[in-house]
């Protein structure tokens, strides 16, 4: 088997805006609303936020945020932008909490916390908002430190990053099992290779994203590693890449919704580029470009939905990237979350730290450390969401539906209709041809839900938001 170590340098810079250069507060991004609390405790006399994750409720059809701060988690609807309004606030079972994470299943919030005094794994049932959330667990016999975790909903699993055990050590990454979302269970952890001695080549997976059980991990110094996962008793690791330009302290990756590129970035030192590769074949992944806002600006989270990338960076706030091209990423939009811009200095880490983009509202959503939560409307020219469509719609029945259902157009085919499904974080879970005007489609293996049906053919496209019970 081949691992691949070394990666040609002759790449060129994309995609970047000379710092010192007249720029306005934003471009092609809209501030739709904004909700904060300055007085809230704060670290290091400026941080209040970190993460966030967003829910949307399929049958009442409302937007929520569920945000962290040092103290507590806060869980936001976000349905009018205009109006936030704060609808629950939960003790995050620690205080004074440099990092929080959450990640979303089905109807259920799973939350974690890092830096600070112990905590536990949290999960909340938020069938109940706008009026309330319910917590149905709270344990630290799994984990009482976090760094960050990542839910495959397909194959219904948890997967918990440098995971601080309650009984003494960290485990790099630990895998739990989602079948009763509200009683999760430890289902293995990940085998790190080794060298002759026996030592691990790493001991943290400081992110990791995961699709169809292959999981892409970020393990801080020393790059990406990329394991098979689907027989957790037969883990394979199948390619690493550990030397790039740019090399830092490797902090999170994407892939495209067709699993063909990876983009990953690099926190440490300050200024480093978001790279993408090339991963068609996993065992020779090929650097494609690397690309940046302004030259000393750290990218913090990047997250590829559709043809564009949605990144934080914390002092220079929510950058959007496109990537029709993954050659040659170019800035198709920004807005400077933090209050002051351009900084005084981009030392430390301050400012914007996560966003997500994947309500079925299209608009983006972010935290500022100092500055709060803003909701964010992009230019129709720069959103993932699909622009064509056909006044006379398509016919989805049932919808909602359990686990199958036809799909009818409505017009004569004269060449092969191409349809993809999509969850709500852009991921292209089915894609097909048919060859006729009605079919059937099973989503067994598929969690309860929202999805984006997609429907293409020489006509024009068609659009169907579908609900799996």
């Amino acid at each position: 088997m081949k691992h691949v170590f070394k990666i040609a340098f002759g790449i060129i810079l994309v995609g970047y805006s000379l710092l010192g250069s007249a720029q306005s507060v934003s471009k092609n991004i809209e501030l739709l609303g904004k909700w904060n609390n300055p007085q809230l405790p704060k670290l290091n006399g400026y941080q209040i936020w970190s993460d966030l994750t967003t829910y949307y409720d399929s049958l009442n059809k409302r937007e929520y945020v569920i945000a962290g701060s040092t103290d507590s988690i806060y869980f936001f609807d976000i349905t009018n932008p205009a109006n936030i309004v704060l609808c629950a606030v939960e003790s995050g079972n620690s205080r004074g909490m440099v990092n929080r994470d959450f990640e979303c299943y089905s109807h259920y919030v799973y939350c974690v916390s890092d830096n600070g005094a112990r905590g536990s794994l949290q999960v909340f049932d938020m069938r109940y908002l706008p009026d309330s959330v319910h917590k149905v667990y709270d344990s630290d016999s799994l984990a009482f430190n976090t760094h960050s975790i990542f839910i495959e909903a397909k194959s219904k699993r948890l997967y918990m990053c440098i995971n601080r055990l309650s009984s003494g050590g960290v485990a790099g990454m630990d895998i739990l099992s989602l079948e009763n979302p509200e009683k999760p269970k430890w289902v293995s952890r990940l085998k790190v290779p080794t060298f002759g001695d026996g030592a691990p080549y790493f001991r943290n997976v400081h992110e990791v994203f995961v699709k169809n059980d292959t999981a892409y991990c970020s393990v801080e110094y020393h790059g990406i590693w990329i394991f098979d996962l689907r027989d957790l008793n037969k883990q394979r690791w199948l390619t690493a890449i550990r030397e790039y330009p740019e090399n830092g302290y490797n902090h999170s990756s994407s892939l495209d919704p067709t699993g063909r590129y990876l983009m990953f970035t690099d926190e440490i030192p300050k200024g480093m580029a978001i790279k993408i590769f090339d991963i068609q074949n996993i065992f020779e992944p090929k650097l494609l470009s690397l690309f940046r806002s302004n030259p000393v600006a750290t990218a913090h989270n990047a997250h590829w939905v559709g043809n564009f990338a949605y990144v934080s960076y914390y002092h220079d706030g929510v950058y959007v990237f496109d990537l029709s091209n993954p050659a040659e990423p170019i800035v198709a939009g920004y807005y400077h979350t933090p209050a002051t811009w351009p900084p005084e200095s981009y030392d430390g880490y301050k400012g914007c730290w996560g966003v997500n983009t994947w309500l079925p509202s299209g608009n983006i959503v972010a935290t500022d450390m100092t500055e709060g939560i803003f909701v964010l409307k992009p230019d129709p020219s720069i959103t993932h969401l699909p622009k064509t469509k056909l006044p006379q719609p398509i016919s989805v029945f049932p919808n909602p539906f359990t686990n199958q259902f036809q799909t009818s157009i409505p017009i004569k085919l004269s060449n092969p209709a191409q349809i993809k499904i999509h969850n709500l974080r852009g991921e292209l879970l089915l894609q097909k041809i048919s060859l006729e005007p009605t079919f059937e489609t099973e989503t067994n293996d598929w969690p309860a839900g929202i999805y984006t049906l997609q429907v293409q053919t020489l006509d024009g496209v068609w659009v169907q938001k579908i609900i799996k019970q």
